[in-house]
């Protein structure tokens, strides 16, 4: 919520200043131009700098490093529309993962290749501009095109919003939700089932907010904590900012999470 206050307020203040711009402008000229000119200038100058913002900022992007990029050569993986299908040996219970906000895609394979070594078939979500939030509904085209007797939803920080809020609105076509380093911003009802999972040394999630999540969290919910973990290790894409320091290493936490994960499915 507070980036959405903090966006609104970041637009308010992109155009007042470009109307400010345009006004002192328009009074030093020795021919006034229409007030209707001078609101126009405005609106476009302001929607010019907020594309550039805008386009600055999705640039900027956590990459996966070279193990995961490696996996796209695994014969067990392959790209489907709009997202990477990692195979496990079983049939009938299948995982769609929404990656963290601005997250390469590709950076949670190895996580995912150790569920679909346990049996659990994967899905991970490739989003518009990598923001999960953009595409909520994107379980919906794997669900209609597998036969899946289960499906469970899970994502990593923004992408756990993404996939707690496809669940509470669609409760009948999954049996759970798994969040990893998030929480649920809208009710789960009880007939789903919740793990939640963070590092001990994670930084960068609301510990607030994570709390203050408990209401919109089903009867059926295990909490794991990772200890010595941390926010960025449940991907593959080097260091995040404001992150703790892992005391364990990526490997390390990444087992653990797929034991947790493998455990609560079956």
């Amino acid at each position: 919520m507070k980036y959405i206050i903090l966006a609104i307020v970041g637009v308010i203040a992109v155009f007042g200043l470009c109307f400010l711009v345009s006004g002192l402008i328009r009074r030093k000229m020795k021919k006034k131009i229409p007030m209707a000119l001078h609101v126009l200038i405005g609106i476009v100058s302001g929607l010019i700098i907020i594309a550039a913002a805008c386009g600055i900022y999705f640039s900027i992007h956590y990459s996966a490093d070279e193990s995961s990029l490696a996996l796209l050569n695994d014969k067990s993986v392959s790209e489907i529309d709009g997202a990477y299908f990692i195979d496990g040996y079983g049939e009938d219970t299948a995982l769609i993962f929404y990656p963290g906000a601005k997250v390469d895609s590709e950076a949670y394979l190895p996580l995912m290749k150790k569920l679909a070594d346990s049996g659990i078939d994967c899905f991970i979500v490739k989003p518009p501009l990598r923001f999960a939030l953009f595409d909520i509904n994107a379980a919906d085209r794997i669900i209609g095109k597998y036969n899946y007797k289960h499906i469970f939803v899970s994502g990593h920080s923004m992408g756990g919003v993404a996939a707690s809020s496809y669940a509470s609105n669609n409760s009948e076509k999954v049996d759970g939700v798994v969040l990893l380093a998030a929480y649920p911003n809208s009710e789960l009802g009880d007939d789903l089932s919740l793990l939640s999972i963070y590092g001990s040394e994670d930084k960068v999630i609301d510990k607030d907010a994570y709390k203050n999540a408990a209401p919109n969290r089903p009867k059926s919910f295990k909490e794991v904590i990772i200890m010595g973990g941390n926010h960025a290790n449940f991907g593959n894409y080097g260091e995040q900012s404001g992150d703790g320091d892992a005391t364990i290493t990526r490997e390390e936490q990444q087992k653990q999470t797929a034991d947790a994960i493998t455990e609560f499915i079956k």
